[in-house]
């Protein structure tokens, strides 16, 4: 049986050796966040430049791991990207909820497939009517999930009712003049200084959606219009 003594000197000697396989796993550890913070930064500032409507607080989260360990893996099987302040057209505050899939990045930053999922609360709604009509006084909005429309109360005192329908045409959702009306009477559009289309199609639509997306259904719903995207193989831009 060894003496006290000499089990003492072996464990002497051992922790050096255990403190500098410590301090050696802590520096790895260290080194591999930072690469990971890198590679996640990286990400996250392609997605924001391919995507500028998203805003300044745009989120991207690596679904299901390290981002390091799939750039080893040569792809990142799905983005998730978020943003409760990007603008569309003239749709401004808008929740953007995206999943971007088979995302591979290299000279040129490859994403095989996209979706979205947008929401435009009726604020956002009554800002875009005062910003495309700024003589048109709007007192409120709200929805009419039954017959899919926008109905804004506009006019002095919000005595007239204009009614908005959205529109899906060539993978763009925008809203049309469906009717407008004084005291309950159907009355022209020009009254309150809105032309014939003047939400139409071509109003305010950005020529096309970023990450190849396009729109593939609209829906009003108690809480404002939700709009779902998809889009298939697309790049990012590098700078």
């Amino acid at each position: 049986m060894k003496h006290p003594l000499t089990k003492a000197r072996a464990a002497l000697r051992r922790r050096p050796v255990r403190t500098v396989t410590v301090a050696v796993v802590l520096l790895a550890v260290g080194a591999t966040g930072a690469a990971e913070y890198t590679v996640r930064h990286h990400i996250h500032d392609r997605v924001a430049k391919a995507a500028p409507g998203l805003g300044d607080d745009v989120a991207v989260g690596i679904a299901g791991g390290w981002a390091l360990w799939d750039l080893a893996h040569e792809g990142i099987p799905r983005l998730d990207v978020s943003s409760d302040d990007a603008r569309v057209g003239r749709l401004s505050h808008v929740r953007v909820r995206a999943r971007l899939d088979d995302v591979r990045l290299g000279e040129t930053t490859t994403v095989g497939a996209a979706h979205a999922d947008v929401t435009v609360s009726t604020q956002s709604l009554a800002a875009a009517i005062r910003g495309a009509v700024p003589s048109v006084a709007v007192a409120a909005v709200t929805t009419d999930p039954a017959t899919g429309t926008v109905l804004a109360d506009v006019g002095p005192g919000g005595l007239g009712r204009l009614t908005l329908r959205p529109v899906l045409a060539d993978g763009k959702v925008t809203l049309a003049v469906d009717g407008l009306t004084l005291f309950g009477r159907s009355v022209p559009t020009d009254r309150l200084g809105i032309g014939a289309g003047g939400f139409g199609p071509q109003s305010g639509a950005p020529k096309e959606y970023p990450l190849g997306l396009a729109a593939t259904s609209a829906e009003v719903r108690p809480d404002g219009l939700h709009v779902s995207l998809t889009g298939g193989p697309s790049t990012l831009p590098d700078s």
